[in-house]
């Protein structure tokens, strides 16, 4: 079997470009933490641009779908940390979550190159910022929550009601990602394509899942729409229904996703 110290990337391909737009269909919270107490303040506050809008860091969405593909994949350690945090889980270079989100390990244990996907922070869309501050809303919501006494089925006295910021269902983000192709062992990028198209299908992981914090509770259902894939070859719609339809397969990526990718690189 071939081993990662003898992968070797011979050649780079090109640079995919992913946009579309990043609905909030359940109030999404993102913490920002907080350096003070103020008497009736938020407790919980949303991450924020220095003008004071929220945005959805594109940390939170690669971490989300790492976690999510991990999973899919069966490539979750023992001890809770990342897949890819030794140089005992770098033995497979065709891996698709080291070659889509990049691993710790030393450099010379991991021989199929650098990390694929880059996330853009996800900026409020500016039509919809501006319809709200015109109809005089606010670009948050603070939700107040509670702790039960199981016992009294009430409030429990010594928990007060707390506040947490959130995004409001509606809001809408643009979303961006980046992913460079490389061709390894003079595969011309195939694998890599391959690993594309799972990474697009993990946009439909983090949709059946949930973003940002408090996702069992009903926060942070969201949705990925009009996206566009960009590529050296010209541009395709990977529409909202073939991700419905899509399933997600360790051994092969869907079809249909697979078949645009390759379209915008005039691959096979």
């Amino acid at each position: 079997m071939t081993t990662a110290a003898k992968a070797r990337v011979d050649a780079f391909v090109g640079i995919a470009t992913l946009t579309g737009t990043l609905s909030v269909r359940t109030g999404l919270h993102i913490g920002a933490g907080k350096d003070s107490i103020e008497i009736g303040g938020i407790d919980n506050p949303v991450i924020k641009t220095p003008a004071g809008d929220p945005y959805v860091p594109g940390s939170s969405i690669k971490g989300r779908m790492r976690f999510l593909l991990e999973w899919a994949f069966g490539k979750v350690r023992a001890d809770g940390r990342a897949w890819g945090w030794e140089a005992a889980d770098c033995t497979d270079p065709a891996d698709p979550v080291l070659r889509i989100f990049g691993t710790n390990a030393k450099r010379e244990a991991w021989g199929a190159g650098p990390t694929r996907i880059l996330v853009r922070d996800a900026l409020l869309a500016e039509d919809w910022r501006q319809a709200e501050l015109e109809a005089g809303r606010a670009l948050t919501e603070a939700k107040t929550e509670v702790v039960i006494d199981r016992i009294a089925g009430k409030a429990l006295d010594s928990v007060g009601p707390r506040q947490t910021e959130r995004v409001p269902p509606g809001a809408r983000f643009a979303f961006e990602a980046a992913f460079r192709v490389y061709s390894v062992d003079g595969d011309g990028g195939a694998r890599d394509l391959d690993c594309l198209a799972w990474a697009i299908q993990g946009l439909g992981l983090i949709e059946q899942d949930a973003l940002g914090g408090s996702g069992s509770r009903g926060y942070g259902r969201v949705g990925f729409g009009t996206l566009t894939l960009t590529g050296p070859a010209g541009s395709a719609t990977i529409g909202d229904n073939i991700r419905a339809a899509a399933r997600f397969d360790r051994a092969r990526p869907d079809a249909d996703i697979r078949a645009a990718v390759a379209q915008v690189f005039a691959a096979g």
